[in-house]
């Protein structure tokens, strides 16, 4: 006996036929059966029926009505009657032989209530509750929800409640079917489960309109190009969400993320650079989120609307992206920042952090970028580090960060206050290479001067009979021809590789450059 207070539990929905058992195998004498009922709201049993049983057979049926409730006593001396609210509660059946008991069995008899909301027919779009409600309370062990093709819902359980919830948001006709609360109550086997079952049908000649809108604030945020932003929802634990984009400095808006928690369902446009915030555990967060790691393009305006039953609440998030980069030439360092979503930018600078009075940057602006230039080579007076900085209306504020050093650059990224940073850039490479050409070109400029002299006093010297003979015939045009010259190399001319690896590879050229000439 579960607890000392029932054999068995049955459940049935209210206002069903109810056959409760007294035997589990039927007695071979002559015995007398005894049924009592102690109501939900009452601590005592009150008598019900008795019948004598021969044989697991009573010599007759007899009935009564006993709270406005009609008890009957099958021919196998089970009780009869129909559930009403006021039916639930401990029902005992006392087996007695000669006026001595001989077993009692004691039956439970819980309720369950089942809601459709709204009531079907659905109509399409809207959001159907389907309820459980179990009455007491505390048989409820488990259950869950089941599709008409099988699919087991996900369902949330309250067991201080007693009921069992889940929906089916944004339905279509493809969700009609018979749908099946199966429930597994305490005291049974674990194998014994309770199915009920309930129909759902949909009009799908009619498209359910969202009147109930309530909308929110919007956010005003900047954060630096691949860092991670959160995109927050209106404080509401939905059915499902949907999140829209409204592209930078455009109107152009898209769907691009929806999900649907009921059915485990999402559909992301956006690849890999957002995703909700763990799922899983959106019960105890108790809202939606969105985390994104933005390029520049991604910026704009995102909008978040919760769906809960036939409501709506919205919720916008105003993004600008700041983007440093650096654009190398051979005689400067041109720092970049561009930014998008400017309708929200106040205005966007560069600094020199060492001396921020300092008033030695020009600055280059046009619409969303603002570039500033190093001179090459790179002086005590220009090192240091140059912050670009992005105002917003509101006065929040981004910054990207550059270091600039003699020997190298190594730019590094500085967030603003409550701003994730982003990632690290690195340019080192770029003033390695001009600081190797600014070194490497009046070398190559030397040695091919010195080259040209050379080539001109060894043809000179070795082929003046061949020039003489040459310019004694028609004379041509050169001039009328280039082509012709640059197709025929001069006689004897030599070609070098102008690649040295190191500064006395110059020196070799030349030298080899000699022997050909002696």
């Amino acid at each position: 006996m579960a607890g000392n207070l029932w054999n068995d539990v049955v459940m049935v929905r209210e206002d069903s036929s109810v056959t409760l058992s007294c035997f589990d195998s039927p007695p071979k004498s002559s015995v007398l059966v005894t049924w009592k009922m102690m109501s939900a709201r009452e601590d005592r049993w009150s008598y019900l029926l008795s019948a004598n049983c021969i044989d697991g057979q009573t010599d007759g049926r007899s009935s009564r009505v006993f709270g406005g409730r009609a008890f009957g006593i099958s021919a196998d001396a089970s009780l009869i009657f129909r559930a009403k609210a006021a039916s639930q509660g401990r029902y005992s059946c006392v087996i007695e032989q000669d006026d001595k008991k001989l077993q009692e069995r004691i039956v439970l008899l819980a309720l369950i209530k089942l809601t459709l909301t709204p009531t079907p027919p659905v109509t399409v779009d809207s959001t159907l509750r389907l309820v459980a409600q179990v009455s007491p309370s505390s048989v409820a062990a488990w259950g869950t929800w089941v599709s008409s093709s099988g699919e087991q819902l996900y369902t949330e359980i309250s067991h201080d409640k007693g009921s069992l919830l889940s929906k089916l948001p944004r339905i279509t006709s493809k969700d009609a079917g018979v749908y099946t609360c199966r429930i597994r109550v305490h005291g049974n086997n674990d194998t014994s489960v309770s199915e009920h079952r309930v129909n759902v049908t949909v009009n799908d000649r009619a498209v359910f309109s969202f009147t109930d809108v309530t909308p929110g604030g919007s956010r005003s945020m900047a954060a630096l190009s691949r860092s991670l932003v959160t995109l927050t929802c209106p404080p509401i634990l939905g059915d499902y969400v949907l999140l829209y984009w409204e592209y930078p400095d455009s109107k152009r808006m898209e769907l691009i993320f929806q999900f649907d928690r009921w059915r485990r369902s999402s559909t992301n446009t956006t690849k890999h650079h957002l995703h909700l915030i763990d799922p899983a555990s959106l019960a105890a967060v108790g809202n939606f989120s969105f985390l994104l790691s933005p390029a520049l393009q991604h910026g704009g305006v995102y909008l978040c609307e919760v769906f809960l039953d036939d409501k709506v609440f919205s919720q916008g998030n105003t993004l600008s992206v700041l983007h440093g980069y650096i654009k190398p030439s051979l005689t400067a360092l041109d720092l970049n920042c561009m930014y998008s979503e400017r309708s929200q930018v106040k205005t966007a600078k560069w600094s020199y952090v060492q001396d921020p009075s300092r008033r030695i940057l020009q600055s280059d602006a046009v619409l969303g970028r603002i570039t500033t230039s190093v001179a090459l080579p790179v002086t005590p007076e220009t090192a240091g580090r140059y912050a670009c900085t992005l105002y917003l209306k509101n006065g929040n504020s981004v910054q990207y960060m550059f270091t600039v050093t003699m020997a190298n650059i190594d730019p590094t990224v500085s967030p603003g206050t409550a701003l994730p940073p982003a990632e690290d850039v690195s340019a080192s490479s770029y003033v390695s290479s001009f600081s190797f050409l600014l070194f490497l070109i009046p070398m190559i400029a030397v040695a091919v001067g010195v080259l040209l002299w050379r080539q001109g006093y060894c043809v000179t010297h070795r082929s003046v009979e061949q020039s003489l003979s040459h310019h004694s015939r028609d004379v041509e045009n050169i001039y009328e021809n280039p082509d012709d010259l640059r197709q025929t190399p001069p006689q004897g001319a030599v070609y070098m590789d102008l690649k040295p690896t190191g500064e006395l590879d110059v020196y070799k050229e030349l030298d080899r450059y000699n022997q050909c000439c002696s």
